[in-house]
């Protein structure tokens, strides 16, 4: 079942923090290439360049206003990370929202973030382990008053300082692409709607992480993956339930 979006019109303030951890993961430099990868990212993340929509390298390039060989080469990136496929003898297309796909990508998501919140809980430092109690806190209090801007900034934090505390400079690379997928599933999807189940259930991990219990840990961050998992499931359900008094296009 794919799910397309129509553009939103409304000022979100998710803009301004939607892409900010690939900035900070994957953004290492700042070489035209990075630049634009950063700035496609972003915009294929929030949907400013729908699910299924073709470009072309000439159309970004001036777009952006960069030379086409960077261009290309954040388009092979992004390919990489899935957020776009190349399509022999037709161009580049933006892949689709699916959630078969997202069902995978939360699979082996969960193993991936079970080594990462159980390395944190073992190798935290003390200062990290208050910075991780600070942002549960923070957390809760987005969930509270249903804030999405609020919890897409705490939830970067929590992701950049779950890396860091984790101790291993692969996992960067491993969880990001991972995290630009799930981040677009939840856009294209209306997050905004479970914002306070999530935040519950991610405060509940940095607490966990902030006690030093590997196993703690790793249990919320089922939970949590079990959450997101049902969301995907419940997507569906307006267009399996063609009866039903809403009918939507998932924005």
């Amino acid at each position: 079942m794919v799910l397309t979006r129509k553009r939103r019109t409304t000022g979100d303030k998710r803009n301004n923090v939607s892409n900010a951890l690939l900035h900070a993961l994957a953004g290492r430099d700042d070489s035209f290439a990075d630049r634009a990868y950063k700035e496609l990212e972003h915009q294929i993340v929030t949907a400013q360049i729908k699910p299924g929509e073709w470009v072309t390298e000439v159309a970004l390039s001036e777009q952006l206003g960069i030379s086409r060989t960077p261009i290309r080469e954040a388009l092979q990136r992004l390919a990489r990370a899935r957020l776009l496929e190349i399509v022999p003898r037709r161009g580049l297309r933006i892949t689709e929202v699916n959630v078969g796909d997202q069902l995978l990508l939360l699979e082996f998501r969960r193993e991936a973030e079970r080594y990462l919140v159980g390395r944190a809980a073992n190798c935290a430092t003390d200062h990290e382990r208050a910075l991780f109690r600070r942002l549960a806190k923070e957390m809760q209090r987005s969930g509270g008053l249903t804030d999405v801007t609020e919890h897409y900034r705490v939830d970067l934090e929590f992701k950049l300082l779950l890396v860091r505390a984790s101790r291993n400079d692969y996992a960067a690379d491993a969880v990001a692409p991972m995290w630009s997928l799930s981040r677009r599933f939840a856009w294209v999807t209306r997050f905004e709607r479970n914002v306070a189940l999530s935040a519950d259930l991610t405060a509940k991990v940095m607490i966990a992480i902030a006690n030093g219990d590997e196993q703690a840990a790793r249990n919320a961050n089922d939970a949590y993956i079990d959450a997101l998992a049902s969301l995907a499931r419940a997507s569906l359900e307006p267009f399996l339930n063609p009866k039903g008094k809403t009918e939507r296009t998932v924005a």
